[in-house]
């Protein structure tokens, strides 16, 4: 444990409020639930910058995102009618395992926790909607 002494303005402060009310007014508890937000909304981005524009203009930025997706072709349009019939005439069919290899970096990805994570962000950065989970 390393002590520090920090001086912060009040503008701060009243940032951290509700992280203070969440820890009955404790400054380091509040400071590293901040750093613990921080860290996740900086997951994906290359700069605090980025992650700051995303957060602040993340709802228009979405279609700028999905034509370049597009137009590079990494990603297709398709219609929910579509997706939603895919999904459910695809269910129990085994993929290949070239696709998931494609599709899936299997060193990035070792465990169950680790599918979820990267599917949700994926589901986010595409602006489905779509949150997945599991449980034991």
């Amino acid at each position: 444990m390393i002590r520090k002494n920090v001086s912060m303005e009040d503008e701060y402060l009243q940032k951290l409020q509700p992280f203070l009310d969440k820890n009955n007014g404790n400054l380091s508890a509040a400071i590293r639930d901040a750093i613990e937000l921080a860290d996740a909304a900086l997951q994906g981005h290359e700069s605090v910058e980025d992650a700051m524009e995303y957060l602040t203009q993340g709802s228009t930025k979405y279609p700028e995102i999905r034509n370049s997706l597009i137009e590079s072709g990494e990603c297709i349009l398709i219609s929910q009618l579509s997706f939603r019939w895919l999904i459910e005439n695809t269910d129990g069919i085994l993929v290949d395992d070239e696709l998931v290899s494609e599709i899936f970096n299997p060193y990035k990805i070792r465990s169950v926790s680790n599918l979820i994570e990267y599917l949700n962000k994926r589901s986010l950065n595409m602006g489905w909607g779509i949150e997945v989970y599991a449980s034991t």
